[in-house]
């Protein structure tokens, strides 16, 4: 049987900050870890990564988003207001596809600040957002599907992939904060 204890030390005046105690059992034996949480963290990964080998193989395999990394990568391009979504960068030089990702990663952040319902947008939304054609939105929509970068759901609305969410953070986003504001 195995268990995890996890108790905080309160400080003593002096003390610059509360030590954190964990107390692992596991298979019989018991482990007492005392000290900062960072350093006590890094014991924990360590010994279960030593104790369950494949927990770090399968972190390199499944991929998912920090959404405190979308956030913050949204900071200085991206604003929610009271009327909705603010674009604060000239996207005059973007991409078709790219303008549509980036109005995509605005209907997400709407809806993880739970200013939006939904993380979607229609293809009419697009059409109006981006100010292009509805054929030229449905071509570019079509070609963002296929590279599994933004996912259609159900009838004609649409919303960033994991992986679409992804090339924002990583790719995107650091190329449009470097853009003129608006």
């Amino acid at each position: 049987m195995s268990g995890l204890e996890v108790l905080e030390r309160k400080s003593k005046s002096g003390e610059a900050a509360a030590a954190v105690e964990v107390v692992l059992k596991h298979s019989g034996v018991e482990n007492r870890i005392i000290g900062s949480p960072e350093t006590v963290l890094r014991e924990l990964l360590s010994y279960f990564s030593k104790v369950y080998p494949s927990i770090e193989l399968v972190s390199k395999l499944v991929l998912s988003v920090d959404s405190l990394e979308f956030l913050q990568s949204c900071s200085g391009v991206l604003a929610v207001s009271p009327e909705g979504l603010v674009v604060l960068k000239d996207l005059r030089e973007l991409k078709d596809k790219e303008l549509m990702m980036i109005h995509l990663a605005g209907s997400r952040l709407q809806h993880q600040m739970g200013k939006k319902e939904s993380d979607t947008l229609s293809l009419d939304e697009i059409t109006k957002t981006t100010g292009r054609s509805t054929g030229t939105v449905a071509g570019r929509l079509s070609e963002l599907c296929n590279e599994q970068l933004v996912e259609r759901v159900g009838k004609g609305s649409y919303r960033l992939t994991t992986m679409g969410t992804r090339v924002i953070i990583k790719n995107l986003m650091p190329r449009v904060v470097q853009l003129p504001e608006r």
